[in-house]
């Protein structure tokens, strides 16, 4: 039997309600869920802040006196070299001493021969004055007798001060180091002839430091004697020492543009003259927030936070100051308390919903 024609429209009615009542089921469906970035977080906290101005000097003596010949003559021994470090009293260098010698001999010949002719004098003038007691010396004649003891006495005088200078002299062939220190110069060498007065060595010492701590233009402004400074040098690796601004020498040159901290110091240890030495200057104190440097990241707004509210991330623009490591000052954009987003920061945006995981995780 054939079906007619008001059954297929019935059964096709019935396949079309079907179909639609499928559709229906499906776009009643739940909506997914949206996804969530998992970071870190942490709250805002404030700090002491220090501004620092860093800059590469170097080391140099307070006292670097030169060492100079008192006596002329010829150089016949040389023992130090530059570099090398000497203590107050040692022997640098020695001149031939042989004329000085012979003028100390000289000197203290003279000085016996006039002691003796003043001895006998001094009897001749107490047996006149006991004879002239007794009436058997006239008063001219003691009078001659202590006149020319009176001669003998000052010429003995004069004879012992040339002797102490001919010997100064001979101490004086032997040129002494006046400090410790080291040897920053040597002028001479063995065989020069040397005057009087003419420098032969320049010792840099130790104890007294004073570091050089070239400055631009624009900071000597802020920069005022008294402030502290940080020091460091290659030579004593680990070693950090605070000191202060002594002096400033503002001498700003075409080339350069800079001018120069002074910060004197006693030697903390082995530092040496001449070595390079890393300073920072305090420039400024101050109370900042203080956040880890991976939570402000850069977008087009420019650079921003993330802070937390609830399992939301809210874009946030923030001003920064100081680098601090690996943290960051923040002069504006955040207060004190404020959650913010750490590690995944840079995976966020304005609005997106985040889920907390443990630091470290």
């Amino acid at each position: 039997m054939r079906p007619n024609r008001a059954d297929l429209a019935g059964a096709l009615a019935l396949a079309v309600l079907v179909m639609l009542g499928g559709c229906g089921a499906e776009s009643a469906a739940p909506a997914p869920q949206p996804r969530r970035v998992s970071i870190t977080a942490t709250q805002v906290a404030t700090r002491p802040v220090e501004v620092l101005e860093e800059s590469v000097g170097y080391i140099d003596t307070q006292t670097a006196p030169l060492v100079a010949a008192e006596v002329a003559g010829r150089l016949v021994e040389v023992r130090v070299d530059v570099g090398q470090p000497v203590k107050a009293g040692e022997v640098l260098a020695r001149i031939e001493a042989v004329d000085y010698e012979n003028e100390l001999r000289s000197a203290s010949a003279e000085v016996g021969r006039l002691t003796a002719l003043v001895d006998n004098q001094r009897r001749v003038v107490e047996r006149y004055r006991s004879l002239g007691r007794s009436g058997f010396v006239s008063e001219t004649a003691l009078d001659e007798a202590e006149a020319q003891l009176k001669a003998l006495t000052e010429q003995l005088a004069t004879a012992q001060a040339r002797r102490d200078i001919a010997a100064r002299g001979v101490s004086k062939t032997a040129v002494l180091a006046p400090v410790d220190g080291v040897i920053q110069q040597r002028l001479v060498s063995k065989g020069t002839y040397v005057g009087n007065g003419q420098a032969l060595f320049e010792i840099a010492t130790r104890a007294l430091l004073r570091v050089h701590l070239p400055l631009p233009e624009t900071v000597l402004g802020r920069v005022q004697v008294g402030q502290t400074v940080y020091l460091a040098t290659p030579s004593a690796p680990g070693q950090r020492v605070t000191g202060k601004v002594t002096e400033l020498r503002p001498r700003v040159s075409a080339g350069s543009r800079a001018g120069e901290a002074i910060v004197e110091l006693r030697n903390p240890g082995d530092w040496a003259p001449g070595a390079s030495v890393v300073g920072q200057v305090v420039l400024a104190r101050r109370e900042s927030v203080v956040v880890p440097a991976v939570s402000v990241v850069l977008r087009p707004a420019g650079q921003v936070a993330y802070r937390l509210d609830g399992d939301t991330a809210r874009q946030v623009k923030v001003q920064v100051g100081e680098r601090l490591g690996s943290e960051l000052e923040v002069l504006s954009g955040l207060e004190a308390g404020a959650r913010i987003a750490v590690d995944g920061a840079a995976y966020l945006s304005d609005g997106a919903a985040v889920k907390l995981r443990e630091q470290g995780s």
